[in-house]
Parts: structure tokens; sequence; C-alpha cells
């Protein structure tokens, strides 16, 4: 068996095929079927980089027609890079497809392939062998001797003697004894200093030394410490080399045999040619050669810790050069450490001596104007790297403080918001950075260097901090002060935004702000729409070097035409917003005085809406601080610090009236008061707040008497007038819309209720509320009637009317005629109306009787065809007729006399034939006479009073004919038509539907006759 296993064949290396680079082919398929996209998708985009071919055949589709040829440069040029591409790739997939041929016998192609890498590894032992051999012969040269004595020398060395090698016979010298051995370096003492003193002379910077122990030992301060002797007495001997210490560090205590081999016959043979001043002049150059090795070797170590990728090294014969801050963009920054020659420039009989020296070189540019201070004795190279950095560092944030200051002279001069600090210069790098600040960041914005990067570090951290870092640590023509600048801006502009969030302002996107109207001192602003205030207005804050602006801005949204999807928004006026008082030094920001910004420039809008609606009528105003009206501590109310005074017979002033007189005094104060929590549906589709003003005048004196006995102080009223004659009015307005209007609503309405009131007196009606919004009066005790009118918010019309109690009074019958009349364009409406109640009252009480007597059978109606025009309608079992009855007027002696005039309708029908003797009862009745009231012939003439006692005799005549009354045929027996209608309600049940029924029925078909009444 063993036999058989010699005969094998040794085992192949098979390791290749678990091997990680052992990829499969449907991988190496997949990756060539996407190159080939890849580069199909690179080949296309590069022939449409080309353009289109301005000359040659015309083509359709991109084809030319069969008889023409392609003669343009740059449709062939096209062609030829599709054909390389599809040539190259033809050739990939060729060869994948022979691997895929392969791929059908894998166990064989395997074995080939372990065959093959067991060739190349004969192959690479062959001519690695023949490599190492040459070596082994190239190192063994320094070996050879020529002639060599083989046996002698493995004598030697086994032995340690050699029998051929001669006895010379020397007698060894004896030992010196210590007392001699004293005696001998006191000599060679005195020898030295007798040398030194009298005949030698020796250089500058070896004047100190010591002589002992037979050697003098000279000391050069921070680099070396040489002891030298001398043999003999003779001032012409030679100095000898003994021994040299460095004294610097890091250095060893002692030469190693190789150093010492390398300087001992060096440093004699200068002290053969130059004596000491040879011997210094060697030893100097070595150790600055020695002091700039073990920098770089420093250097070297740095690169493998912490500075790795940031600082480069290059050595240059006897210099050492520094690139720091290898991975910034821009121009680079490096420092050299050399040997200087020593020469001055001046002519001074000083010999000069080679130094180690430094250049600083700032993005290119050579330093001249700083001194660097390194250490030579304590050898260094990371803190004299920190060193250098720290000055690059001192002077790049110096220059962007100096910027910050000049672009803040320029933009806000006089301004002392912007605090740009830096620490003072003998602080550690890692402590120097530049502070700066603006009244309203609660911590300042720290601008550092990070001294082994190079790269810009801001705190704190922020989306704007963050951005700004990327664009200093990648750009290089990045202007640092005004990027702090806009990032400083940027911090106050945040805080801002979150604290706004608290108290609901949205922020508007898109809105240009011109510096034309903002200023230059514009780094970053701020839009923000307040709540229920509608998208007109809006409140700004700009954001510069010289602090936050405050603004109240009206705004515009407009389409831009070449992007009509997009919607902007334009500023069309901005005022400055005074807010110095409501913010502290420095600056807090806070929900509590958010909100106080928030009231002031409400009271600022509605001051700007009102000036505006006031310089478009021409009505002369003017604006005061409200704390030069009332004292601060006094003050109450939301921060409105400006109060308007209008004139006021420049508002009111009626152009139709000409004896139209003022009945206040000129000066109306209108005061912003805040708003009221309330929302209202504006126009536009928004939801507005609804905001108080105050308006306060003097009546005049004995003008609007009968106001002042209504209008007391009252807790929540909304109008009220002192015994003084003054006036306040409390206005509601929706946010920003006009309140001149209103005002003057108001101020007329007020004119309006005390001629309202003047006429109830005169009347003898008692008022029992009155107020702009409603006015209650009792027209009638016996019985109690009364009448409500709820005006408009602002007094005005629409009137509505409301009469008590409401299943009873009379006048519900023309309840509707009344209201209208109340709401109609006609001058002295409302005395109209007021007279029309006491004219028509026993009238309409008249005709309740009436109506509820013929309850039963609806044999009667009273119709109400106007105010001051009533029918009364009978039907069978009662003569079929109606009755008119109408309000005239006449004037005697000046003065005018209403009454009513009571007539017959004349019949509708020809068939309608009355009862024998109806007409002569009636007859009878018009020639009658009574109290308020008397016939005329054909109908009856009545006061107020009188037409209720004519009404009741007219319904006893027709109840006299009630049992003869009979319906006539008039052909084909069938009932002649009577008119019929809605029968009236009772006094004890007719509701207000019902009268309302019947008016507007009634109002329809007749016309209104709005009679002028007047009073006795």
């Amino acid at each position: 068996m063993a036999l058989a296993d010699a005969d094998l064949p040794p085992q192949l290396d098979q390791s290749w095929r678990t091997s990680e680079h052992n990829k499969s082919l449907g991988k190496l398929m997949d990756r060539l079927a996407q190159q080939c996209y890849m580069d199909l998708n690179s080949t296309l985009t590069q022939m449409s980089e080309l353009g289109a071919p301005g000359d040659g055949a015309p083509q359709v589709n991109g084809a030319l027609p069969h008889d023409q040829t392609d003669t343009s440069e740059l449709s062939l040029r096209k062609k030829r890079m599709f054909m390389e591409f599809a040539h190259d790739q033809r050739d990939r997939f060729t060869k994948t497809l022979v691997l895929s041929d392969y791929s059908r016998n894998e166990e064989d192609m395997a074995k080939l392939i372990d065959i093959k890498i067991w060739q190349d590894k004969q192959r690479w032992a062959y001519a690695h062998t023949l490599e190492a051999i040459g070596h082994t012969k190239r190192r063994m040269l320094d070996f050879k001797v020529p002639a060599p004595n083989i046996e002698s020398a493995m004598e030697l060395l086994a032995t340690g003697k050699a029998s051929w090698v001669p006895d010379l016979g020397y007698i060894p010298p004896k030992r010196l004894s210590a007392k001699q051995l004293l005696s001998t370096l006191r000599d060679m003492n005195v020898a030295l200093a007798t040398r030194l003193n009298l005949h030698d002379e020796l250089p500058p910077f070896m004047n100190q030394y010591t002589i002992a122990n037979g050697r003098a030992t000279f000391s050069v301060s921070g680099e070396f410490e040489v002891d030298l002797s001398v043999a003999d007495e003779d001032p012409a001997s030679p100095w000898y080399f003994i021994d040299v210490r460095f004294l610097f560090s890091p250095s060893s205590d002692t030469l190693n045999d190789q150093l010492r081999a390398h300087l001992e016959p060096r440093a004699n043979e200068a002290l053969g040619r130059a004596c000491l001043q040879g011997c210094y002049g060697f030893l100097h150059n070595f150790v600055l050669t020695h002091k700039i090795n073990v920098l770089r070797s420093q250097a070297q170590d740095l690169i493998r810790s912490k500075w790795f990728d940031c600082i480069k090294i290059e050595s240059l014969r006897r210099s050492l050069i520094i690139q720091y801050w290898a991975g910034m963009p821009g121009p680079k920054s490096w420092f050299e450490i050399g040997i200087s020659s020593g020469t001055r420039k001046s002519g001074s009989n000083k010999k000069s001596t080679p130094t180690l020296c430094v250049r600083w070189f700032r993005k290119g540019q050579e330093v001249r104007d700083e001194q660097l201070q390194f250490d030579w004795q304590n050898l260094n190279l990371e803190a004299a790297l920190m060193e250098v950095i720290s000055k690059h560092c001192f002077g790049k944030l110096a220059m962007a403080r100096d910027g910050l200051h000049t672009i803040k002279d320029r933009t806000a001069p006089g301004s002392s918001a912007l605090s740009a600090v830096m620490p003072n210069p003998d602080t550690t790098v890692h402590d120097r950075a530049l502070s700066v600040n603006i009244p309203s960041l609660r911590t300042p914005l720290r601008v550092s260097l990070e001294p082994i990067s190079g790269q810009f570090s801001l705190a704190p951290p922020s989306r704007a901090t963050a951005s700004a870092e990327r664009v200093l640590n990648r750009e290089v023509s990045v202007d640092v002060p005004r990027l702090l600048a806009t990032v400083v801006c940027g911090m106050a502009q945040d805080l801002y935004q979150r604290q706004s969030e608290l108290v609901g302002w949205q922020p508007i996107r898109n809105v240009a702000v011109p510096k034309e109207k903002f200023g230059t001192d514009l780094w970053k602003h701020s839009v923000f729409s307040l709540p229920n205030c509608g998208q007109q207005w809006g409140l700004g804050i700009t954001f510069g070097l010289g602090g936050e602006t405050w603004w109240v801005m009206e705004l515009k949204s407009v389409k831009p035409q070449d992007n009509p999807d997009r919607v902007s928004t334009e500023v069309l006026q901005a005022h400055k917003l005074d807010v110095t008082d409501i913010f502290g030094v420095p600056t807090e920001i806070s929900r509590a005085s958010l909100v106080r910004v928030e009231r002031r420039a409400g009271a600022t809008i509605s001051r700007l809406v009102l000036s505006r609606q006031l310089d478009e009528l021409k009505v002369p105003y003017d604006v005061k601080k409200a704390s030069a009206l009332t004292d601060v501590k006094h003050r109450r109310g939301p921060d409105s610090n400006e109060v308007s005074f209008v004139q006021f017979s420049a508002l009111m002033r009626d152009t139709t009236d000409k004896d139209w007189k003022p009945w206040a005094r000129d000066a109306v104060r209108i005061s912003y008061h805040g708003r009221d929590g309330s929302v209202h549906a504006a126009s536009d589709g928004d939801e507005r707040a609804l905001v108080r003003h105050d308006l306060r005048l003097s009546i005049g004196k004995d003008r609007l008497p009968h106001l002042r006995q209504h209008f007391k102080p009252t807790s929540g009223a909304d109008t009220v007038m002192n015994d003084n004659g003054g006036l306040a009015l409390r206005l509601q307005t929706p946010f920003g819309e006009p309140l001149l209007g209103q005002v003057k609503t108001r101020l007329r309405s007020v004119e309006r209720l005390d001629g309202y009131i003047n006429v109830l007196q005169k009347l003898h009606y008692t008022c029992t509320f009155v107020s702009l919004a409603k006015l209650c009066f009792t027209y009638s005790k016996s019985p109690e009637l009364d009448a409500q009118l709820s005006f408009a918010n602002d007094g005005s019309l629409p009137v509505r009317l409301k009469l008590e109690p409401a299943d009873s009074n009379p006048h519900l019958r023309i309840m509707i005629m009344l209201e209208r009349c109340l709401n109609s364009r006609i001058t002295n409406s409302f005395i109209f109306f007021a007279s029309t109640l006491s004219l028509t009252l026993p009238l309409l009480q008249a005709f309740d009787r009436l109506e509820t007597a013929h309850l039963a059978r609806r044999t009667a109606t009273a119709h109400a065809r106007g105010i001051v025009w009533y029918e009364v309608a009978y039907r069978a079992p009662l003569p079929v007729c109606k009755f008119s009855i109408k309000s005239d007027t006449k004037r005697r002696n000046g003065k005018a006399k209403v009454f009513w005039h009571l007539t017959q309708h004349a019949p509708r029908s020809e068939s309608t034939i009355l009862p024998e003797g109806f007409e002569a009862a009636l007859k009878g009745l018009w020639r009658e006479k009574g109290q308020g009231w008397f016939g005329v012939g054909n109908g009856a003439i009545a006061d107020a009073a009188g037409i209720a006692v004519v009404v009741m005799k007219l319904d006893e005549v027709m109840r006299r004919f009630e049992s003869i009354a009979d319906p006539v045929e008039k052909s084909g027996g069938e009932t002649a038509p009577i008119e019929q209608s809605a029968p009236g309600k009772t006094a004890t049940n007719a509701s207000q539907p019902a009268a309302q029924s019947t008016a507007s029925k009634t109002a329809v078909k007749v016309k209104e006759e709005p009679d002028v009444i007047m009073l006795d």
C-alpha cells in the first residue's frame, strides 16, 4: 500500500476553488450586462451632446433616401462612436460565450486550472531562486579577503591562539599608583589651562569651559558639551577628542559605538585643521542637522497618530518642510525648518555662525510680520506645529471679526448691537474662538478652528450652523464675514420662528423683501400671518447686524408670468414697528413678549387703515402717543401706544343738508383696544378676528338732550354718556377692514336715536330701554302695548320690529308694513311710524272686536291694504258688500289734521241685490253725527278715536239685515260669487304669522301710499 501511494503524483493546490476571488459565471454575466447598459447610456449621452447635424441631405425620421449618401461630419462621427461601442461589446460577449462553453466541462477545466497554477508556482520559484542567489553574492562582497588563510583563521577562531604568531617579548608597563595618576592629571590640567589662557584663541560660543581630570569641557548652551585634551605641553600639539554630550532633548545620554566611530575621527580632523574653531564648526553643524533629523522623526510619528492625513512632510537636504491642514481646499500653508548661514546684512565684525531658522507660508504667501518662538532646546514638533496653527487661527478669526465690524459700520452705522469678541492672544489654540452675538441670541455664535484639520467649527449646533460649516470647509472663495453675518441672523430667525409657533403665527413663504424698502442691513427676514387676521396684512422681522427690526407689511399675492403655477407675495407697504419697550436688553424672547408685539401690530394696522381712509376723504386728523396723554402706570388695555384724533365737523359734514351743524366738539378720539375673542367671516372667505375700538367725543352744550338721561355708564354697555356730555362708543370691526364707515354710521345713529326719543316724547310714549342696538317703548297703557326696534350692529338700517304682547297686540295685523316703513328711505319715516301707532290703534282694536263677533260664521273680515288703508268685507247671510277706510290730511291754520274716511265699495257684480231698506239704513248712518265723527252723505269722517265708533255702528246696521239677506242667482241656479278672504284674528287668538301673511298678500296687490301725518 505504501508503494502504491509513493507512485502517485503529488496533490495539486486546489485552494483557489474556495477563494473569494473565484466568481461565478452568472455574476460575471450580470456585471457584463450592467456594464453594457451603462456604456450604452454613456454613448447615447455623448452623441446627444454633439447636437444635430446642420448640413447634409434632409432626413426623414433620421434616415436618408436610398439614392443619397450621408456626408455630414457630425453624423459620421456619431455613427463611428456607436460602431465602436458595438464592436467592444461584441468582443466582450464573444469572450463570455467562450467561457460559457468551457463551463459545460467545468471539472476538466478545473483540473487544467490546477495544473496552470502549479506551473506558475514552479516558474515563480525558479525566478526567485536566481534572484536570491544574486543577492547573496552581492552581500558577500564586503567579506571577501584576498588569498585567505582559512586554516590559520579556523585555528585562531577555535583556540584563541595561533602557533604561527611570533612572541615579540614586550614587557607590560607597570600600573600607575593613585598618587602618580593624580599628579599626572594635575599636570595635564595645568597644561590645558596654560594653553587656553595664553596660546589658543577660543571661539565666541565656546567661552564657557571647565578643566578637570585632565580634560577641558566646553559647553555650548542648547547644543552640546565636548571633552577635549592634549597629549603634550607644546602649544603647537593638536587637541584630541574625548567625548561629546548633547544638551537638548530628546537625545541620548551617551554616544553609541557607531556614532562615536563617526564623530571621533572627523572631530580630530577638524581639531588638527582649525583647532577649536574647527571643532566648534563641525559639532555645531552636526547638532543642527541632528535636531532637524529629530524633528523629522517626530513628524513621522505624528503622521502615524492623530495627525494622519492632516500634515505632509518633505525633506530637502538639511531642511524640513511641514504642510499643515493638508485636507483643506485652496492655497496650501506650511512652515520650513532649516539652517541659516547667520550672515548679517549690516556690516558687523562678528563672525557669522549657522542657526536654525523658520519660514512660515500662509496660503502660499510668506508671513514676515509674525515671530515664531520655537524651543530649540526641548525639541517638540507638535508644540511647534500648534504654535504656527495658533497664530494662523488667531489671524483668520481676527480677519473675520474685523470684517464683521466693517460690514456693520457700512450697513448699520452707529449701532452697537453686534458683539464680536476674541480672547487674549496668549490663550491656547483650543480656547481661541470668535464669539459673535446680537441682542436676541441667548447663546452667542462661537466660531473656532479645529487645530488639527483646520476646519471651521460653529456652535451651538443647528441646521444653519451645520450648513455654514459645510460651505466654510469646502469652498475656497467664500466671504467668511458675510457668511457669519448670515448665520448669526439665521440663528436669531430660527429662535423667533420657534417662539412664533407657540402663539399661532403662520410663516408666509416666497415673500419678496427688497432692500429699497427695508434698508441695507437685511440678512434674513421672516413674515408671519397673525391668527384670524387674513392674508392682506403680515408681521415681518428683518434680521441684521444692527439687531432685529419689526415691520407691519401690507401684502399682495401675485403670479409671475413666466410661472403662473407659482404664487409669490409682494410687499406693497411696510411700516416700522417700535418694540423697544417690549423687549429688554438683552432681548428676552418669550410668548408673553410676542403676544404684546401682536397686539401692537394690530393697533398699528388699524391706525394705518384709519389714516388711509382719512387721507382719502381729506379729513384732518392727528396721531399722538398714548404715553403723552395718560400715565403709563395707570394706562390699561392692550399695547396700543398711539391714539388718533379726528376732526368731527369734517368727518360728519352732510353735504346734502346745508343747515346741518356739528353736534359735538371737533376732537374725536379713536383708540385701539385689541380683539374681543370672536371671529367674523370676511368677504374673501377668511375668518377675521373682531377688534375693538373706543370712540370718545364731547357733546356740545344743549345738544342731544334726550340721550343724556338714557345713556348712563354701565358695565358692558357699548354706548355710554356722562353728565358732562362725554360720549363713548365701543366699535367692533373685522381685523384690517376700514373703520371709518362704521364710525360715521354709529355717530349718525346716535344723532338719529336722539331724534327718535324726541318724537316718542312728543307722542307721550314711554321709553323703557334705549341703546344703539335696541329701542323699546310703550305706546299704550290700557291695554299695555309695547314696541321694540332692533337695529343693526352699528345702529343703522335695517330695523326689525317686535310687538308685545305677541299674541294680542292689534298692530300685529300691519307689523310687516310698519317694519317696511321703518326701513324705507322716506324722510321722517320714523315720525310716520310712531304717529301711525296711535292713529291706527282704535281702528285695529275695533277690527279685532268685529272679527271676534263674527268668528262663528266668519261673515265679516278686515283687510289691511296699507298702513292707513283698510277694507271691511261682509258675506252671506249678511249683505254682501265692502267698505274702505282710508286716512286723509287737511291743513287748517297752518297745521295738518289727520282723519279717517269710510266709504262703501260699488258692487262687483250687477246680479248682487242688497236687501230692501239696506241702502236707506246706510244713508241714515251717513247722516248721523257723534263724538269724533260725522256722516258726509256717502260715508263718514272720523278722527283716531271716532273711527272705532263708526265701524261698530256700521256693524250694527249690517246685523239688522242678517235675516232677510239672500244671495241671488244670476243664471242656472248658481250662486253669485262672493269675495273670500282669510278671516281676521280675534283679540284673543290673533298671532303674528297670520298678520304677516295677510299683510303680505295685500301688499302685493295694492301699492303702499306713504302719507305723511303731521301732529297737532
